[in-house]
């Protein structure tokens, strides 16, 4: 078999294929919800006069953060939207003073770029929910402000709302940011959020972008209490933070609960038979997380993915060399269909 390679893997984004050419592979390496989007959404966007693209994106926002207030059921007076999780980390991050601003790390990609502090791990000690609330607790006492994603990218390990709380009303001159892109993955879904903590020292930065795999369009909302850091941002954001088809495919997703309820279900019954196939061939496997994905931990992170490469499966590769990785391999759980390629390239050579 002819010998593929990817150069530079560590760096890619997930989903970025562009460096693998013409070949169709099976793409785990970005964590969407690969039974999205919606069917609804495609009926929704054929219907789209496009007359209506001529003016600029007046209702876009309105139209975009009343359905996801509906489907949180949260106050939409509390949340700001803007262009996904990813704006408001830079936002923020340029909010807060530099030194004073750190985030519990490993972490995601825009989090480590933009926030230059990191409070890792003590190397050669196993990473666990408890040992991330442990750090975020020691960061909220030598920090105004901590980011924390939860559940974490890439690890899947999530610490309980009601212990990141109890460090928040513990720390209250430090403001903790939690990015819960993944929560609505978790038993419970958004009734874990970090929104319901009732704290004036909580941000949540939510996005519909992975569960209803629509990361094409970007959309993303901070919520806080505290309507002057929401003004503050605000005025940091461009004109027209979201466009009206981005509002409009948003929108027509969120109001697909049966359809969240169902694909979900079916996620995280494949994540559970692909956790225990990564056992049986990697000793590293962070297990028992409530997430659609699985993070692998391993030395051999670059040859691994390549082998899986070969086999025409792209997974997520992260390098311990880089500032706020540990080094492994993410690989997001296949649809139902797609699991026998998955299966068939882990057991391959």
């Amino acid at each position: 078999m002819t010998k593929v390679t990817a150069a530079g893997a560590t760096e890619w984004q997930g989903g970025d294929l562009r460096a693998l050419g013409a070949r169709a592979y099976l793409d785990l390496g970005t964590c969407i919800n690969r039974y999205g989007p919606p069917t609804s959404v495609g009926s929704a966007l054929r219907a789209v006069d496009i007359r209506s693209l001529r003016a600029h994106p007046y209702d876009a926002e309105e139209l975009f953060v009343s359905a996801y207030a509906e489907y949180l059921g949260a106050d939409g007076g509390e949340l700001v939207a803007g262009r996904g999780i990813t704006e408001f980390i830079r936002l923020l991050s340029a909010h807060f003073p530099t030194r004073s601003t750190a985030v519990v790390t490993p972490d995601y990609t825009d989090s480590i770029r933009w926030i230059t502090n990191h409070v890792g791990p003590d190397a050669g000690v196993p990473e666990t929910a408890e040992t991330r609330a442990a750090r975020v607790a020691y960061a909220m006492r030598h920090y105004e402000c901590v980011l924390l994603s939860n559940p974490n990218n890439p690890l899947g390990l999530y610490v309980p709302s009601e212990e990141l709380a109890a460090i928040c009303r513990d720390n209250p001159r430090s403001t903790l940011i939690v990015d819960e892109a993944y929560i609505d993955f978790a038993d419970g879904g958004s009734q874990r959020s970090m929104i319901w903590s009732g704290l004036g020292n909580v941000v949540v930065l939510l996005s519909p972008n992975k569960l209803f795999g629509i990361a094409g369009t970007r959309t993303g909302v901070m919520w806080t209490p505290d309507a002057g850091l929401r003004a503050a941002i605000r005025a940091r954001q461009l004109n027209w933070s979201i466009s009206c088809l981005d509002a409009l495919v948003a929108a027509e997703a969120l109001r697909n609960l049966g359809w969240v309820a169902h694909s979900r279900s079916r996620l995280s019954a494949t994540a559970n038979r692909m956790e225990a196939l990564l056992r049986t061939r990697y000793p590293g496997v962070v297990t028992g997380v409530p997430v659609h994905y699985r993070f692998v931990y391993t030395e051999d992170a670059e040859r691994e993915h390549e082998r899986l490469l070969r086999h025409g499966v792209v997974v997520r590769v992260f390098s311990g060399a880089q500032p706020g990785r540990v080094s492994g391999l993410r690989i997001t759980a296949p649809t139902e269909a797609e699991y026998p390629v998955l299966a068939a390239a882990l057991r391959g050579d």
